[in-house]
């Protein structure tokens, strides 16, 4: 039996850690910059006076947005587990739908956040709210449209969209403990909105197609 066997063929169990290696270290890395956001930018904030007097105005607008922008960020690493998909499909499906339902929730609060907390005349801040929820609605809404239809290795690819969208959450404030960071304008930090969206797109989309960028095909 042992004849059969290709010698020449690397052992697999190197190769099939690597991925998974890659996968534990990103969802590391983004747990860290998750807590950095909660530690060095939010408690901070909630600690201002000012900034608890206008949340206690709002708390129609503010809870139903934190709740479903929380739930989205922490349900959206289960989704991408293969094992929980396959030992429960029923419960995947279900956290799917919450997840769907937290974004359709939080998204469009944000932009009218955006308006209501910001100088009206600013318009640039609101427009920079719009397209990044704007981009979360919609790549949210493919994701679970293609699941739907029963495209899944389609609907993977745009549940990937989708959490790097809801990602940008952090990604928008994971730089603020940097003190020259946080000398920017409005407008600035509206540009760095746009910025951050588009590379909440563009890095997932170089990465699904990286085999095809850098193989040719034989």
């Amino acid at each position: 039996m042992l004849d059969n066997v290709d010698a020449t063929q690397p052992p697999q169990s190197r190769s099939s850690l690597s991925p998974r290696r890659w996968k534990l270290a990103l969802w590391a890395m983004m747990a860290a910059m998750t807590t950095s956001v909660i530690l060095y930018s939010e408690v901070p904030l909630l600690r201002q006076a000012k900034e608890r007097a206008y949340l206690y105005t709002i708390p129609l607008l503010i809870v139903p947005h934190v709740l479903g922008g929380v739930t989205a960020l922490l349900s959206g690493p289960l989704q991408f587990s293969s094992r929980l998909r396959r030992r429960n499909p029923r419960f995947h499906r279900i956290l799917g739908r919450i997840y769907v339902c937290a974004v359709l929730t939080a998204a469009p609060i944000a932009m009218i956040l955006s308006q209501n907390r910001h100088d009206p005349h600013a318009i640039h801040f609101f427009v920079a709210n719009v397209v990044q929820a704007g981009t979360w609605i919609i790549t949210t809404v493919a994701a679970f449209v293609t699941a739907y239809n029963g495209w899944f290795q389609k609907h993977r690819e745009w549940m990937i969209r989708s959490y790097a969208m809801t990602f940008t959450f952090v990604g928008t404030r994971v730089l603020q403990p940097i003190p020259f960071w946080n000398r920017h304008s409005e407008a600035g930090f509206a540009m760095e909105i746009i910025m951050i969206t588009l590379m909440a797109i563009l890095i997932p989309d170089l990465a699904l197609c990286w085999r095809e960028l850098t193989k040719r095909r034989t």
